[in-house]
């Protein structure tokens, strides 16, 4: 089983987003459950990911951590087992929401995720803006490193 060194997310300021590219040692099918399954995906993303309607294109949701905050988020478009997108906001979507691609490729037997995380509302001078979009990225570092984690003991659960 190869073991993959994955980088940090990364911030890219006057794009106000961030991105991050990980290797997974799992099937594509199998992290694309992690993204789209909700309590898989609470298992990775947040405490709670909440979907009633379940994870389609206009679908709404939320994403919650423990004493921390709450994210509504609504599902913008869904290629199976290739890219899911959504919008998130604090509280109640609107026009400070943000924008939450991943997308799948294999490459070399196993599975990359892209992430890119863009349209976020920032404010202030550069070394504000830059100061948020590294907290951005240092959340998204953890919550891939979990989701590369996760997909990974599923397959090898599969196996």
């Amino acid at each position: 089983m190869p073991e993959f060194e994955n980088p940090p997310a990364t911030v890219d300021v006057p794009g106000a987003r961030v991105t991050r590219i990980v290797a997974v040692d799992a099937a594509r099918h199998t992290v694309w459950r992690c993204l789209t399954e909700p309590e898989l995906l609470a298992r990775w993303l947040g405490d709670i990911a909440a979907f009633p309607e379940g994870v389609a294109v206009g679908a709404t949701g939320r994403f919650a951590w423990t004493g921390e905050v709450v994210l509504a988020a609504r599902v913008t478009a869904l290629e199976p087992e290739s890219r899911v997108e959504f919008d998130w906001a604090e509280g109640i979507l609107s026009d400070r929401a943000s924008t939450v691609e991943l997308t799948l490729r294999d490459i070399d037997g196993s599975t990359q995720v892209h992430l890119v995380e863009s349209g976020f509302p920032l404010e202030g001078d550069d070394a504000a803006k830059r100061e948020s979009l590294r907290a951005l990225a240092a959340g998204w570092t953890v919550e891939l490193d979990e989701l590369v984690e996760l997909a990974e003991q599923l397959e090898a659960a599969s196996i």
